[in-house]
């Protein structure tokens, strides 16, 4: 190998020089008086180990937040697969007042059944099930209370034959396509048909209303006038609900309508529909995600919303000279590029689908952490981190994850809750399957 060769490593370095970037400025690692006081309550009660962990107070205030903005025009569904904690979902069923659940998954359904008296319970379903999936939950007490989410004129007819099966009266709710093009009833006219047969069965099919999700609204393309398109879109999916509604009235009766659940929004949407005054049937929304305000949903925050939910690990191992493995002699050159990789942080856990926000200062290192998914072949219990020197972080510390979504909690058996400065308690999350 020729001499020059050896200094290869070089040239990015040369490139980055030539290029002109700008030099990282050293940024200090150290939690703001919020995390302080997380980790200090966690360093008391749950030392040396990783959890979820639910802030109560924040939880109520983003409770608040909700109620302000739907007021009493609109009743409060709980989107169970965001929640996915019974007593999670129970807390929150007595704060805001309500009963109603959103469910997606026939195991969570089992579960919920057995765990409430399930005549306390209004359960919608989120998506459609198989008509197997509802003759198997047909085993647990008061099944029939759940309302079937029908898609197609195929399923109503799987449904209907179940109902005759079991000799009962199972409740259907229809799944209307408002824009979000992921399936349901595609125009007025084509519901007509389904319409037509509930009515013929009266003893084993009862319409309980409609399901129009407007998740697309808020993912409007990112070459026109956002703000005001998503907007437009929001008005569109209310005119198209419209629509549907009025196309049952040849079937229904002013007061049977009345009594219709039409459900519709979500975490990204609610806050659209208090000021909306074409919002003419709408009357059920669902929420999840807002409750705990993950990451994914920045934009709670202009309605009052705070994060809620924290992954969190302690500190295992600190170093305070970082080496890359393979290239140890350039490492100083690295740490003086970029002060801010100098000292690496290995971790109980970590490596959860969120953002790492506490404390400040801390960061993922590129080098270590190269893969476009996350940690590139690292395990949970082999993330690593990286500050500055001048750190306040020590071994056996906390560093705090945002999850994504409010089903981050599922990476942990256990919820801690946080009130008021110190743990007061434990719940569990959903243990089952999808």
């Amino acid at each position: 190998m020729k001499k020059w060769m050896k200094f290869l490593w070089l040239l990015p370095v040369l490139v980055v020089l030539v290029l002109g970037y700008k030099k990282p400025a050293k940024v200090a690692c150290r939690y703001s008086p919020y995390f302080e006081q997380l980790n200090r309550a966690l360093q008391e009660s749950y030392p040396g180990s990783s959890h979820a962990l639910l802030d109560l107070n924040r939880l109520d205030s983003n409770i608040a937040a909700v109620q302000q903005q739907l007021g009493n025009r609109f009743q409060l569904r709980l989107v169970a697969k965001s929640l996915p904690s019974a007593q999670l979902l129970q807390y929150l069923m007595e704060r805001a007042q309500t009963n109603r659940l959103m469910v997606f998954s026939e195991p969570f359904i089992a579960d919920l059944l057995d765990t409430f008296p399930a005549d306390s319970l209004d359960i919608l379903l989120g998506k459609p099930l198989p008509a197997a999936a509802a003759a198997r939950l047909s085993q647990h007490k008061n099944w029939q209370t759940i309302r079937w989410l029908i898609d197609t004129d195929a399923r109503l007819q799987e449904f209907l034959s179940l109902a005759q099966q079991k000799d009962t009266l199972l409740h259907i709710a229809l799944e209307i396509n408002v824009g979000l093009q992921r399936g349901g009833f595609d125009t007025p006219e084509k519901m007509t048909k389904v319409l037509q047969l509930i009515k013929a069965h009266p003893r084993h099919l009862q319409l309980h209303g409609l399901m129009g999700y407007d998740g697309h609204v808020p993912y409007v393309p990112f070459y026109i006038q956002r703000e005001k398109a998503i907007r437009q879109a929001f008005a569109k999916t209310q005119h198209t609900y419209n629509d549907f509604v009025r196309a049952l009235k040849p079937y229904y009766t002013p007061e049977e309508l009345r009594k219709m659940t039409f459900n519709s929004g979500g975490s990204r949407t609610y806050f659209f529909y208090k000021d909306y005054a074409d919002t003419m049937y709408v009357n059920d929304i669902a929420m999840g995600s807002g409750f705990l305000a993950p990451a994914q949903f920045p934009e709670l925050a202009d309605y009052g919303h705070q994060p809620a939910l924290y992954l969190v690990s302690p500190v295992l191992k600190k170093i305070e000279t970082s080496l890359l493995p393979h290239a140890e002699k350039i490492s100083p050159l690295v740490n003086w590029w970029n002060p801010n990789l100098q000292v690496s942080y290995f971790m109980t856990g970590g490596g959860w689908p969120g953002d790492v926000v506490a404390p400040d200062g801390i960061q993922k290192n590129g080098f270590w952490d190269s893969g476009e998914k996350g940690y590139a072949n690292l395990l949970p219990n082999q993330s690593i981190l990286s500050s500055s020197d001048d750190s306040r972080l020590a071994v056996n510390d906390f560093v705090f994850t945002h999850p994504w979504e409010g089903d981050g909690m599922l990476c942990f058996s256990r919820l801690l809750l946080y009130r008021n400065g110190k743990i007061t308690g434990e719940w569990t999350t959903y243990d089952g399957g999808n």
